[in-house]
């Protein structure tokens, strides 16, 4: 029989916007390389041409040029007279010791660990398994305790990513009953010392990887918060210290449903009377809904058996580990802060 299509014939915008589609993992890699070569810092100083920063940065300096002019053509930076460029307020996103700073972001996922598995995509989709272990040897918590120069990125990554983000939590958070918090696989800490310092009376303990605890243990010294942390090396999945509030920032979605609720039952056993967790995660809107979401739900697929969820399917998990969801809040790009109390 006859298929009816209200298909409509792709105009010339459409194919324009495609191939920017298409080269998008050479700008993932552009982004990586201008991180990795410093670009945002250099030109924070003021304006450089190639030739000066390939000078500090010994590079090639007809390379950092044609880098230089596609960061023109992405809007990072301008140039006026053919030679010297100037960053522009996108560039400043890459700087480093910025509140949520991307730059180790950028280097991180432009790197193996994160590049090679998304090269199996389509593995990921027939398989329905993430790649890392086929294409890395490991899963990637593993692989990254074999690549200390790639882990030490992906924590800064994620110390950059929750320092964009902590003033909010720390604004909507009330922690004046609480006196120790736990930060659930918190990397360096940035999100429970956030809190401490607000909170002179609050004390925090980081539970991490142990490779991670070194990284959080200079943290809390450098803002001397030395005297009322602990970092602890353990597995989340082991077991959780008793504590009056539970910090799971990213960590939920790493994982899958069944995982995700054990991580929680372990949190509702330790759980001081009164206590709260507080799950900081993207949340999955409606079907084409704009927002980074559906994309990073990909990446939990390729990269880790976990998903993004919507706030439903939070609600569902927190009930089925012992919880009752008290209050979202939305805070920026797709991100909430979601509060649960014993229920």
């Amino acid at each position: 029989m006859d298929i009816m299509t209200t298909a409509l014939e792709a105009t010339d915008k459409d194919f324009e916007r495609m191939i920017q589609m298409l080269t998008g993992f050479f700008v993932t890699q552009i982004a990586g390389a201008v991180a990795t070569y410093s670009l945002a810092d250099h030109l924070a100083k003021g304006s450089a041409t190639a030739e000066q920063i390939a000078k500090v940065e010994s590079i090639d300096s007809v390379a950092t040029f044609r880098l230089l002019r596609a960061c023109a053509s992405l809007g990072l930076v301008t140039c006026d007279d053919g030679l010297t460029f100037t960053a522009t307020p996108l560039l400043g996103t890459l700087r480093t010791n910025v509140p949520g700073s991307l730059h180790s972001l950028a280097i991180a996922w432009s790197a193996p660990g994160h590049w090679l598995p998304w090269g199996r995509f389509l593995d990921a989709m027939s398989a329905g398994q993430p790649q890392t272990v086929p294409v890395l040897g490991a899963a990637i918590w593993d692989y990254f305790a074999q690549q200390p120069e790639e882990a030490a990125a992906f924590t800064n990554a994620m110390h950059g990513f929750t320092s964009g983000v902590a003033q909010d939590v720390t604004r909507l958070v009330d922690t004046s009953t609480a006196k120790l918090a736990v930060d659930i696989g918190g990397a360096s800490g940035t999100l429970v010392h956030s809190l401490m310092t607000a909170n002179p009376q609050l004390h925090g303990i980081v539970l991490d990887l142990p490779d991670v605890v070194p990284s959080a243990t200079a943290s809390a010294a450098a803002l001397g918060l030395a005297e009322r942390s602990r970092v602890l090396g353990g597995d989340f999945f082991t077991s959780v210290p008793e504590a009056d509030l539970y910090l799971l920032k990213h960590i939920l979605h790493d994982w899958d449903d069944g995982q995700a609720i054990h991580i929680l039952e372990n949190c509702r056993r330790a759980m001081r009377p009164g206590g709260r967790v507080i799950v900081i995660e993207l949340l999955l809107g409606e079907i084409g809904e704009p927002g980074p979401a559906p994309f990073m739900d990909l990446n939990m697929m390729v990269m880790l058996p976990g998903r993004e969820r919507s706030l439903s399917e939070y609600r569902a998990l927190l009930k089925q580990a012992g919880f009752r969801l008290d209050k979202s809040s939305p805070i920026r790009a797709s991100m909430a802060v979601i509060e649960a109390v014993a229920a």
